[in-house]
């Protein structure tokens, strides 16, 4: 099985969809949660699943009875051993306002999709995602999803824990920009759904038919394997796709600004200061650090040293630079403050860390 197959795979169509395609098409709106869980019942029967011509495809493919609770949990997707779960959407499925326990990333892979999202006390809100754009939701998330026409989406789902901790040691580079994407998924105050547009990139279209390609293939350590996949796959959101993110029309007026400020600051750190973010967004360096302190729980100030210092340390890991001139690339002139600013933040001088690193 290659990325061609899977890609022909995708855009087939499935007998139950032919079904709910049929009665759509017919009357004009979808069939009732009801009958849709007769007709999967019924197709399951018949051991009709979406796997056209590939067996393997069962990895992602396959139609659970779906259930009549709105929650969905982790068990009912996956089994104790899977923890990245990816499936195509069912289209022409009713759609059903739902939550589930786990992470959801829904790409649209083709086509369109209408996403809508439920707030206690607030209207709802209506999102259209186009190709190549995909929504990032967390748990406890009430929301629906709408395909009705030959749209493909792909739906990767993530257990919490693992999105929260383990994904953030593989995320290459900086981890500012994720530490504020699980801060904004995660925060039970702020509705924390996060859209991103990746231009149709094929980089990112690849790298997701590549993970569904290594589940259905379920050789051994495909979990792992795909586990590395995905923080590629956020290491290339943060990079190259951070500055444009959508969030929750409820989000507050400074929310959507930060993951600018944190993108400016890794392409810029080398030349760039508090006065020059501020002037750049122009506010005032007061709210600058306002917002930028309430939503990461650090300053601009600390955030820019974390970047210099951070740099400096894969200056002193991958080339034969002097301290001086590490120093200066990361935009230090003083190499007795720069000494200073890493001991404190690493805990040892460049030196001695160098020393450990290469030992």
């Amino acid at each position: 099985m290659n990325r061609r197959d899977l890609a022909v795979w995708l855009e087939q169509e499935c007998p139950a969809e032919a079904e709910l395609k049929k009665y759509y098409l017919t009357f004009h709106e979808p069939v009732s949660p009801d009958r849709f869980r007769k007709c999967l019942a019924e197709r399951k029967e018949k051991t009709e699943v979406c796997s056209a011509d590939f067996s393997a495809m069962m990895a992602v493919a396959d139609i659970p009875d779906f259930p009549k609770e709105a929650t969905f949990s982790d068990q009912y997707w996956a089994d104790d051993m899977q923890e990245i779960v990816i499936r195509r959407h069912l289209r022409y499925s009713p759609p059903m306002p739902h939550t589930h326990k786990f992470v959801e990333v829904a790409y649209v892979y083709s086509g369109r999709c209408r996403q809508t999202f439920f707030h206690k006390g607030r209207p709802e809100e209506h999102v259209t995602l186009g190709e190549g754009m995909l929504c990032i939701l967390p748990p406890g998330t009430v929301h629906e999803i709408s395909v009705f026409d030959e749209s493909t989406v792909v739906n990767i789902l993530i257990r919490a824990n693992v999105m929260r901790d383990s994904l953030s040691d593989l995320v290459v580079g900086n981890h500012m920009l994720y530490d504020f994407f699980l801060h904004a998924l995660f925060h039970e105050d702020r509705p924390g759904y996060l859209i991103f547009d990746t231009k149709n990139s094929d980089q990112i279209k690849n790298l997701i038919l590549d993970m569904m390609t290594e589940l259905c293939e379920n050789k051994a350590f495909s979990q792992k394997a795909v586990h590395l996949m995905l923080g590629l796959f956020f290491t290339y959101l943060q990079r190259d796709f951070s500055e444009d993110i959508q969030f929750s029309e409820y989000a507050a007026a400074g929310f959507s600004y930060i993951p600018q400020i944190l993108s400016y600051i890794q392409k810029n750190y080398r030349s760039t200061s508090v006065e020059d973010i501020s002037g750049h967004f122009s506010m005032s360096r007061t709210y600058l650090n306002r917002i930028f302190k309430d939503y990461t729980n650090t300053t601009v100030s600390a955030a820019l040293i974390r970047e210099r210092i951070h740099r400096a340390c894969e200056y002193l890991e991958n080339t034969d630079f002097t301290v001086q001139q590490t120093a200066e690339a990361v935009g230090y002139n003083d190499v007795t403050h720069f000494i200073r600013l890493f001991k404190k933040t690493c805990g040892v001088t460049p030196l001695q860390y160098r020393k450990q690193f290469r030992h």
